[in-house]
């Protein structure tokens, strides 16, 4: 534990809210943000912390202006304390660039939070209300050429050239981690050759409605409308997604629903 003097009491740095290989000597002047304050016997003790990602926050606010009066916005921050943070803005002044201004003239403003937090690297991400847009320039520099996005469990597969994989995953997953963290989202990235192998793959096994009893023609044309063409497509499908369809209720969507997952069953599969 780090012991702090704040004039009027001490505070404490606990280890897990250090920055890790940080050194520091008695009579050291140090930045730090207030997380808690606990009861003790001796009475109330400040925890401190410069590992959280609203100390970083709270750098950029004391640094730029432009935050402080509320023209940019922080919308989010990712951080892996002493090694790399993400850290997303947007401005509410579309003469204000958001970037440029928590850079500063050649860097000057994020170059003195770098230091103040022992060389931590800082990627300062443009932020946008289109999930896909955000999750791209989160993963800069890296070049994304595609992205599938699952709502149903807040995923997303992001395929970048093959010779950017390795940039887009970053050293043992740094970037990809902190860009799911930043955007919210859970983060697949492929090359683009492993993509198009897993999409031949996904072609091969595909199983039609068809195949299911009780589905005819008709019914295959309503379902191919509402873009259900495989049975793997109708067991992802919720009763309320079904019932939209005409002439399917809800006792009729369960079943077929049922039908699906009961067909793509590993005894299914296996016989």
């Amino acid at each position: 534990h780090i012991i702090v003097n704040m004039g009027r009491g001490e505070g404490v740095i606990p280890p897990r809210e250090q920055i890790p290989k940080e050194r520091y000597r008695q009579g050291d002047r140090i930045r730090a943000l207030i997380v808690d304050v606990q009861k003790t016997a001796k009475g109330p003790q400040i925890v401190l912390s410069r590992a959280h990602p609203n100390f970083l926050k709270r750098l950029f606010e004391l640094e730029v202006p432009e935050i402080y009066e509320k023209i940019i916005e922080i919308k989010a921050v990712a951080r892996q304390p002493g090694e790399r943070s993400k850290i997303a803005v947007s401005s509410i002044d579309d003469r204000v660039d958001p970037v440029g201004a928590c850079v500063g003239v050649k860097g000057s403003r994020v170059q003195s939070i770098v230091r103040e937090l022992s060389s931590e690297r800082i990627d300062i991400v443009p932020w946008s209300p289109d999930s896909e847009t955000f999750a791209t320039r989160a993963l800069a520099p890296a070049k994304v050429v595609h992205i599938d996005t699952y709502h149903d469990d807040n995923s997303m597969t992001i395929v970048v050239e093959d010779d950017r994989l390795s940039l887009a995953i970053g050293r043992a997953g740094q970037n990809a981690r902190l860009a799911a963290k930043l955007t919210g989202w859970k983060i697949n990235i492929l090359s683009e050759t492993e993509y198009k192998d897993q999409k031949k793959l996904e072609e091969q096994l595909k199983i039609y409605v068809t195949e299911l009893p009780g589905v005819g023609k008709k019914l295959r044309e309503k379902l191919a409308a509402h873009g259900i063409e495989t049975i793997q497509d109708l067991a992802k499908c919720g009763v309320d997604d079904l019932v939209e369809i005409e002439g399917v209720g809800a006792k009729r969507a369960a079943s077929l629903i049922e039908k699906a997952n009961d067909y793509l069953s590993p005894s299914k599969t296996e016989e």
